[in-house]
């Protein structure tokens, strides 16, 4: 018997985009027959898409927050009201094709695994953005998309490790998502919250992995493009990619080098009077406190960050 789905989709006032994608999804389950569901989390605190839905897609079920809380408590808020154990993370800005579901789920049945990723288009164009790996240089981690770039990636048919799912496009368990406690809020308003949860599930000896036979198309930032500044959606990133290292870089050589590299970078920044690049220190040094906090209450780890980049890798 196939597995039932909840699809959980945090939205914003997203009615043009969901106009435009929750037609390709209904298409799916209604063939699927398998007793899914779809839950539109209103994150508006408006309570605009209750009546929206009831008149356009009453199939959906409508959870309204009641205020803007943002990715990481919306998306909890859907996993949480979720009737089945398997979730299917969407964002409104993503359009699936026919038959994406069943290899995903299929992926979801070895215990070990704690989430899967598609094959994600991006913009619908034959380039890849979900697979993913990091990368750590002279005190410094960087988040690497081969399938950007790489022919041989895109059009690889196998299933393979990768660091992280795009939290607007995976498949993930219930139980496993809330005993990790959700995505952190550490990294609100948007951005790497998605690769934090997943790099602690890696940590706790769990695997990510991207099944290139299930296929959907991203189109890029289809709501936080419209309505935020790309010089602040840049800062945001810089600053949890800050976070991220604080709360997970374990060695104290790793360490070192790291407080190295900020010093460099702070001190360049001062000298060639780049002040964008100050501002993304001073944002995450705002956080520190939160940052080690959260690095405090991890827990045990199964495995060290370096173990984690080469596990999450397909070629280590």
């Amino acid at each position: 018997m196939t597995q039932p789905v909840s699809i959980v989709i945090p939205c914003l006032d997203d009615r043009e985009l969901l106009n435009a994608n929750l037609p390709a999804l209904f298409k799916e389950l209604d063939e699927r027959e398998a007793g899914d569901e779809v839950i539109l989390v209103d994150d508006t605190g408006e309570k605009l898409l209750a009546d929206w839905a009831k008149s356009n897609f009453p199939k959906c079920r409508v959870v309204s927050q009641a205020k803007n809380t943002g990715f990481a408590r919306a998306l909890k808020r859907g996993v949480d009201s979720a009737k089945n154990d398997l979730v299917f993370c969407m964002n409104p800005d993503v359009r699936v094709h026919i038959g994406f579901l069943a290899p995903l789920v299929d992926c979801m049945d070895a215990s070990e695994v704690f989430a899967v990723a598609p094959k994600v288009l991006l913009d619908g164009e034959p380039v890849v953005e979900s697979i993913t790996e990091l990368t750590y240089t002279n005190g410094s981690v960087k988040l690497v998309q081969p399938g950007l770039e790489s022919e041989r990636d895109r059009e690889s048919k196998d299933v393979r490790p990768v660091v992280f799912a795009v939290g607007g496009t995976c498949l993930i368990s219930k139980s496993d998502f809330l005993e990790m406690g959700g995505m952190d809020e550490l990294y609100e308003p948007f951005y790497l919250e998605d690769l934090d949860v997943c790099f602690r599930a890696w940590l706790k000896g769990k695997r990510v992995l991207y099944q290139p036979a299930s296929v959907v198309e991203h189109h890029h930032r289809g709501t936080i493009g419209k309505l935020v500044e790309p010089e602040f959606v840049r800062a945001i990133i810089e600053k949890n990619r800050l976070l991220f290292q604080w709360r997970f870089l374990d060695e104290p050589e790793l360490i070192e080098e790291h407080i190295g590299d900020l010093y460099r970078r702070a001190t360049d920044a001062w000298l060639g009077d780049l002040r964008e690049e100050l501002v993304w220190i001073h944002l995450a040094l705002d956080q520190l406190k939160a940052a080690l906090a959260a690095r405090k209450g991890m827990g045990r780890r199964k495995l060290s960050f370096r173990e984690v980049l080469k596990a999450s890798r397909a070629h280590p």
